[in-house]
């Protein structure tokens, strides 16, 4: 065993190795021009301030560069960069860092102008301390877990795609048939194609679409009295659909996460007592979903604030009343928030319900 986990640690810790390397040298996969940083200049350093009262300090740098891709590959460039303490429109350039940048062609020269970091190397090292950790704490399952979240996201990025493409009116049913794929793909690669899947399947089925429906009907009655759905960043089609649609997506989430808790926690117990009854399957469904509810909203809740604290601090430093800040940047995220713990209530009974029939039939 010793030995086993000797072996599978130097073959992770490789695998950072090669990910960092290659992440650090592949310029050459990116059609936009990457320029790798080689020495910075510090200028000076000034106060400045706005009518609201906000204090910050610029400093100018001058920044040199070589270009690692484009047909400019191997020139050096440098250019003139001013940032903030605060970081907030303006970026730090240090040496060794890759930025991307584009070519301006200006009085018969080439000019760069920096656009952002490039940052795929923390992304990729990010991802692969991730894959560790699972692999390290559920091996197989852990596998599992990964391929389900890699094929989950491809077929993400295929449905926002269609709808682009596409560009109908009513988009909402792409995103809610994606719902139901990504449940059955997640579930049938984790749990397996059995009695399992199909109750936890139709336990997530149902308590998504309750909540769901229960939310449109109110929003319906009160005619989306108070809803800012221009609100939402870059809404390029129908605002109130689009907001559906995400609130679909982090529905699904939590009361996937619920159902498969109590659905699984109630076949182990099946497994490892078969003679329990309906009614104490059932019960203990209900018990397991008590002590889940309160943790999965409080994340939901962090969730929100984490999502919409910097807009907030924003908006009060520029000196716009409490009412005015939750209306236009927190009251969309709370309401989500908000369907998603409607979501886990109904889901609990539901779960337990159904897990405690299915093991009860099958015991008959």
């Amino acid at each position: 065993m010793k030995k086993k986990l000797f072996f599978e640690c130097i073959i992770l810790l490789l695998g950072a190795i090669i990910i960092f390397i290659v992440s650090t040298h592949d310029a050459f996969l990116y059609k936009q021009s990457i320029l790798q940083v080689t020495r910075v200049e510090q200028g000076k350093t000034f106060k400045s301030s706005d009518e609201y009262g906000n204090h910050d300090k610029k400093t100018d740098q001058t920044v040199y560069g070589i270009l690692l891709n484009s047909k400019k590959k191997g020139e050096k460039f440098k250019f003139q960069n001013t940032y903030t303490a605060s970081g907030g429109l303006s970026q730090k350039y240090q040496k060794g860092q890759q930025l991307f940048v584009t070519l301006n062609h200006d009085n018969g020269k080439f000019e760069v102008t920096p656009l952002n970091y490039k940052r795929d190397t923390y992304l990729f090292m990010m991802c692969w301390i991730m894959v560790c950790l699972l692999f390290m704490v559920m091996k197989i399952d852990g596998v599992r877990t990964i391929i389900s979240v890699l094929i989950n996201f491809v077929l993400f990025l295929i449905i926002v795609q269609l709808d682009v493409s596409w560009n109908i009116t009513n988009f909402f049913i792409i995103f809610a048939v994606s719902a139901i794929i990504f449940t059955a793909i997640t579930l049938a690669i984790i749990v397996g194609i059995n009695r399992q899947f199909v109750v936890t399947f139709a336990a997530i089925f149902s308590g998504t679409a309750l909540a769901l429906l229960i939310s449109v009907g109110v929003m319906w009655l009160t005619q989306d009295n108070g809803m800012h759905y221009e609100a939402l960043d870059f809404a390029t089609q129908q605002p109130k659909q689009l907001f559906l649609s995400a609130t679909l997506i982090g529905l699904l989430g939590t009361v996937m996460d619920a159902a498969t808790d109590i659905v699984s926690t109630l076949f182990e117990l099946k497994r490892s007592q078969p003679e329990v009854s309906f009614q104490q399957l059932y019960r203990s469904g209900r018990e397991v979903g008590k002590d889940i509810m309160g943790p999965l909203i409080n994340v939901l809740l962090l969730i929100f604030f984490a999502e919409t604290f910097t807009m907030a601090v924003l908006y009060f430093r520029t000196k716009n009343t409490i009412g005015y800040t939750f209306s236009w940047t927190m009251s969309l995220g709370l309401l989500q928030a908000v369907i998603s713990g409607i979501g886990i209530a109904l889901v609990i009974p539901a779960a337990s319900l159904f897990a405690a029939w299915s093991l009860e039939r099958s015991r008959a």
